[in-house]
């Protein structure tokens, strides 16, 4: 290194804001010296253990970099402008595009963008129910009477599960660049499996009714008729199905007296929603969709995070808690 070091001179005041520069350059060359130094060491390191840390201690010195870097370009104008002149001319040489800020260009943004389209695709349930935010890790279940004075028979305190999804990426694709972001979306996609299945599993305490093989377009109407008119006795609605996509099929015929799909009629009814998921396997479930009865209770939303190397990977997780809180069991019919 040819240039003196700010922190050796003898002084008896602070840097001016030409030194505070020079000291964060030096810093900038320390961190990326010492990431050098770690990945060689994870290099030829047979110790997997070894070979992990100091692939994750290399990371967090990359990230001093851009922690220093920010605060140099905070102070230095000419720098930000060069950079920039220097991503341009690389671009024009190469096509090589970088982002100064990191941008859409980052693998986490690119990651995290198609983890949560993976989500909204496959997400169907959640998005038909009452939601409630919650800070603490349970939460309390008011049991309300709705005959004559309305009140609260009795209160339960119940844990919010903790739904979680891993997925690994290459270490060498994420450098490339060559990394395929639909894993990200395969991820989400597992995550909203596992989050309806932990909705449908606290519908299962409403009343049970048997469930037939729906042949007759008429069975099918009349069947859940009588579910709806059992929950109407106890809320007002509006009231809803869920159903899974074999079940769904047998609504997509013509009603043999109406002449009108049976899924248009039971539209018209269900005005609650008419909700598809595989979560539900074979059940169908007529409830009243209102705040009175059940909600969606959410203690952590969703949110995906890098949890650094493992192996030749990049390890990602995402992870949210929630869970259905059923306030009034005689709202819901499980028909199975």
């Amino acid at each position: 290194m040819l240039g003196i070091n700010p922190t050796l001179i003898v002084r008896e005041k602070p840097y001016s804001k030409e030194e505070l520069m020079e000291a964060i350059r030096l810093a900038i060359s320390a961190e990326l010296d010492a990431i050098n130094l770690y990945e060689q060491m994870a290099k030829f390191s047979l110790d997997e253990n070894c070979r992990k840390i100091f692939l994750d201690v290399a990371r967090e010195e990359k990230a001093h970099v851009g922690e220093f870097t920010a605060l140099l370009l905070s102070l230095d104008s000419e720098q930000v402008s060069e950079l920039k002149d220097g991503f341009k001319e690389v671009e024009e040489k190469t096509g090589i595009k970088t982002a100064l800020d990191g941008g859409e260009q980052g693998y986490f943004a690119t990651l995290s963008n198609a983890f949560m389209e993976g989500v909204a695709r496959a997400r169907r349930l959640s998005n038909f129910l009452s939601k409630t935010k919650v800070s603490a890790q349970s939460y309390r279940v008011d049991v309300i009477s709705g005959e004559g004075e309305i009140r609260v028979l009795k209160q339960e305190f119940k844990a919010i599960p903790l739904i979680t999804q891993k997925f690994l990426v290459g270490i060498r694709e994420i450098s490339d660049g060559s990394f395929d972001p639909s894993i990200a979306v395969k991820a989400g996609e597992v995550l909203v499996m596992a989050e309806e299945k932990q909705i449908i599993k606290g519908f299962t305490a409403g009343k049970k009714m048997k469930l037939g093989n729906w042949e007759k377009t008429e069975d099918c109407i009349d069947e859940l008729m009588k579910a709806m008119r059992e929950v109407a006795k106890s809320s007002a609605g509006p009231y809803a199905i869920i159903l899974s996509p074999e079940r769904f099929s047998k609504l997509l015929k013509v009603h043999e007296k109406g002449g009108k799909m049976v899924i248009e009629i039971l539209r018209e009814i269900f005005s609650g929603g008419v909700i598809v998921t595989p979560a539900v396997e074979e059940k169908v479930i007529v409830f009243a969709n209102s705040p009175s009865a059940l909600d969606l209770v959410v203690g952590h939303e969703l949110e995906l995070k890098e949890l650094g190397p493992e192996g030749d990977n990049i390890a990602f997780l995402a992870m949210e808690a929630l869970d259905l809180r059923l306030k009034n069991p005689e709202a819901v019919v499980v028909m199975e």
